[in-house]
């Protein structure tokens, strides 16, 4: 393996780490030093960059080998973009159902620069570089969470939901981050060379339980324990009984510090209490009837891609439904649907045999992750928004590394035609930025102005 490779795919993880703490932790300062009005769109403009950028070191390097995929992987990609394509044609708005689709191609694109950088190192090497970017992550999120909560106590202020995080638009945008940073935090009760750091995994993993119940994450909370729920079948005795040993203690312990800190303290100081048991859908429960009831005026191919930012009629403004399965009705068709569910769910399955049979404890925290993010999508938009997106794609390309797939060179002109592709794709993207056509609207989709007009 030659060097250069080695030195790229380090830099890779180290440039990834850096920008993934600069769009979350530090977002509100680094937004304003390269003058973004909104966290969230640069959040997206880090994630087209990064991209370009690491499709640009690509280009000098030797070496390059890639994961060679099942037919089956093969056949879905090219149904998937076939139907895509024909969907965004005939829609009404072609302009922004390819926008929509050459955003996905991104995706694709730094999936192949992950899985790349990944196999380059050894696995325990992979872990320790995971674990601790989102050990770092975490702690200083919860720095920023905890002086803010003092800051509170100290006014006597009240607070909401969102006024404990910052660097998001909309604190569910870090509750999309939680549900997969939190099974990584797990891997020191798994792996043996981490298990030093057990005793921070615990502490922060009750804080993530607990900010999930002070931003009242239902949503997160399930997606986290029917994913950790359903692991549980794929894990040996010995490893079942100390998952939810440990998973039971971080939620009791989690449990008691939303009730000192988030309850009994403030009600204390303020009089007044910040949570509240909230028993509807948010709304969520108005958009999937709309989908299910306009989908079969357009059955087969559906609406096009990102045509329900502007859909008429629907009960809210949301420019998604808040739900994976649902958009893909809506927008690309019950054809699309059902091949991708399809494709998701054998391939879940099949890695959870796969690391039950060859017993890698270790990797159910990825798979467990994954699955985390996957249920999570059914009630949020992880498939829309820019580090939902992009952390996702990480942990599919972690994922990967099970397989024992065959591999196969990447040559010069491979390397060079994708970075000229993802050059087009990352101009077309960035052109679209605070476009004539997007209203002042907080709603967003791919840039915070979500709303469409005609």
């Amino acid at each position: 393996m030659s060097v250069q490779l080695k030195t790229y795919s380090r830099g890779l993880l180290i440039v990834s780490t850096c920008f993934f703490l600069l769009g979350t932790v530090f977002a509100v300062k680094f937004a304003r030093l390269v003058g973004v009005e909104s966290e969230y769109d640069i959040k997206r403009i880090i994630l087209i960059g990064c991209v370009w950028l690491f499709s640009l070191g690509l280009c000098f390097v030797k070496d390059i080998e890639f994961i060679r995929f099942s037919t089956a992987t093969k056949a879905f990609v090219g149904i998937f973009f076939t139907l895509a394509v024909c969907s965004a044609l005939l829609s009404k708005h072609p302009f922004w159902s390819g926008i929509e689709i050459a955003n996905i191609a991104l995706l694709i694109c730094a999936f192949i620069f992950f899985v790349i950088s990944m196999r380059t190192f050894e696995k325990d090497i992979i872990y320790f570089w995971v674990y601790t970017s989102f050990l770092l992550f975490s702690v200083f999120t919860f720095v920023k969470y905890i002086l803010f909560l003092l800051f509170s106590y100290a006014d006597a202020q009240s607070f909401d939901i969102h006024g404990l995080i910052s660097g998001y638009v909309n604190v569910r945008f870090f509750n999309q981050l939680q549900v997969m940073v939190i099974p990584l935090l797990f891997l020191p009760f798994f792996k043996q060379d981490l298990a030093k750091f057990r005793s921070v995994s615990f502490i922060v993993i009750s804080l993530h339980w607990m900010v999930l119940l002070q931003t009242e994450a239902r949503g997160g909370f399930l997606s986290l324990i029917l994913a950790s729920s359903m692991i549980m079948l794929f894990l040996g005795k010995a490893s079942r009984r100390q998952f939810i040993f440990t998973l039971l203690r971080t939620i009791l312990l989690g449990i008691f510090l939303w009730l000192v800190f988030i309850i009994a303290i403030p009600y204390w100081l303020m009089e007044s209490a910040n949570f509240q048991f909230r028993t509807t859908s948010s709304g969520r429960l108005d958009l999937w009837l709309f989908v299910l009831k306009n989908i079969p005026e357009n059955l087969l191919l559906g609406f096009g891609p990102m045509s329900f930012t502007w859909a008429e009629g629907k009960p809210l403004p949301n420019a998604h439904p808040h739900n994976a399965i649902i958009q893909l009705l809506y927008e690309y068709g019950i054809i699309t649907c059902l091949v991708t569910s399809s494709w998701v769910i054998t391939r879940i399955y099949s890695r959870l045999r796969m690391l039950k049979l060859a017993g890698n404890s270790s990797g159910i925290s990825i798979v467990c992750a994954v699955l985390s993010g996957l249920i999570y999508s059914l009630f949020s938009g992880v498939a829309v928004m820019p580090f939902a997106q992009i952390l996702f794609i990480f942990l599919l390309s972690m994922m990967m590394q099970y397989g024992g797939n065959d591999v196969y060179k990447l040559g010069i002109l491979t390397r060079i035609g994708l970075f000229l592709l993802i050059s087009a794709i990352s101009c077309l993207l960035l052109a679209t930025y605070q476009y004539q056509e997007l209203l002042p609207g907080m709603f967003p989709r791919i840039w915070v102005h979500g709303l469409i007009s005609y």
